[in-house]
């Protein structure tokens, strides 16, 4: 059952799982030591190393009533340069391998993303094509090993200087000379139109969170019993951001989202940033369904927080739109296998009555738990 499940609903953002973004792990190429485990930035504080950050500050509302104080977004978008390059080259391995597979959210503007702004030279070609090279060889070859590998490529790549030379950052020596080969290129051909449409995209997702993040942030911290962490989220706009559209890395958390995926604009979009967001606050969740399983003697699908999470977000999302239709049914995540619609259907009977408020989270929890199957 859980390879069925596995098959179709990536762990995009639960790391506890380790299988989180795998599509973008560049196995061999970081250095030794790790940042995720690093403690969040003050409030509102961006790296002093790169860009400032595509925010604004949003003003409190209840759901659309405006109130006298203004609180700062719990999301700081960003446009990272070598982020942005990092995904493309890993796109455009993919695509020189003949694969490609973007989910149906993920689905984009493949031709103008992909267009290069003028013809490359020839030492410009040759550039372009190392750093492929490079990127078809060990992304693939290393792509198993999961999320924490893609944690350290993330997190040190947005914390890079977009004008440096990456001597700021701690990588494997080939990933930064590969980085800094395919970067003039980038930068003179196709970097000026991804961060466009990094901008306009994150324009976009800021209008819609001035009016509905403090109501939908209320609703999903209280939903789960967790607050949000104090610091912003860090949400990074990119060309590509895995075969499925956006992911999550956590300690500290932080997105990437594909601005120009079909599943990530309009309130799509807004529900993409709850949902991603929304990875952040499922500790008890996880924990509460555990305690349960344990007691009723029952086999916990690794994935039933995600679904949850999944089901939850475009419901709450919902609530504030009252016309949109929840990515997950937009995008078929209850339509590709009858493990999926099955768990769909319990999470509807027994945790759609937490939502509307007819019973608690521990009974609910309880309840989705017993429908599972018998460990």
């Amino acid at each position: 059952m859980w390879r069925e499940l596995h098959q179709f609903v990536p762990t995009l953002g639960d790391a506890r799982s380790r299988r989180a973004a795998v599509a973008l792990a560049i196995g061999a190429t970081v250095a030794q030591g790790c940042a995720a485990g690093a403690g969040p930035a003050p409030r509102g504080a961006a790296s002093p190393r790169s860009a400032a950050p595509l925010v604004r500050t949003v003003p409190a509302d209840d759901c659309g009533a405006p109130m006298p104080a203004a609180r700062a977004s719990r999301f700081e978008l960003h446009s990272s340069f070598w982020l942005n390059l990092h995904n493309f080259l890993y796109k455009e391995a993919r695509r020189r391998r003949g694969i490609s597979d973007p989910g149906l959210g993920a689905k984009g503007n493949l031709t103008q993303d992909t267009l290069p702004s003028r013809a490359l030279d020839d030492a410009e070609r040759r550039a372009w094509t190392r750093a492929l090279d490079y990127y078809e060889r060990v992304a693939f070859e290393h792509q198993r090993f999961g999320d924490s590998l893609v944690i350290r490529v993330n997190n040190r790549l947005t914390e890079a200087a977009d004008g440096g030379d990456l001597s700021d950052v701690s990588l494997d020596p080939a990933l930064r000379a590969a980085l800094l080969d395919a970067a003039p290129v980038y930068r003179a051909v196709w970097w000026s139109a991804h961060d466009q449409r990094n901008a306009t995209w994150a324009s976009a997702m800021h209008q819609l969170l001035d009016r509905h993040e403090e109501c939908l942030a209320d609703r999903a911290a209280s939903v789960f019993a967790t607050a949000w962490q104090p610091a912003p989220i860090r949400v990074d706009a990119t060309v590509y951001a895995s075969w499925f559209g956006a992911y999550t890395t956590l300690r500290p958390p932080h997105v990437t989202v594909s601005s120009s995926a079909v599943g990530s604009q309009g309130v799509n979009g807004l529900e993409v940033l709850l949902h991603e967001g929304g990875h952040s606050l499922l500790a008890r969740v996880d924990s509460a369904l555990a305690a349960a399983a344990a007691r009723q003697g029952r086999r916990l699908p690794q994935q039933l927080s995600h679904l949850l999470l999944f089901y939850t977000a475009g419901e709450l999302v919902r609530e504030v739109v009252p016309e949109h239709v929840p990515w997950a049914d937009t995008f078929g995540v209850w339509r590709r296998n009858a493990t999926v619609r099955a768990y769909r259907t319990l999470i509807e009977r027994e945790w759609r009555p937490y939502l509307l408020g007819r019973t608690g989270f521990d009974q609910a929890i309880d309840r989705l738990v017993g429908g599972l199957p018998a460990g």
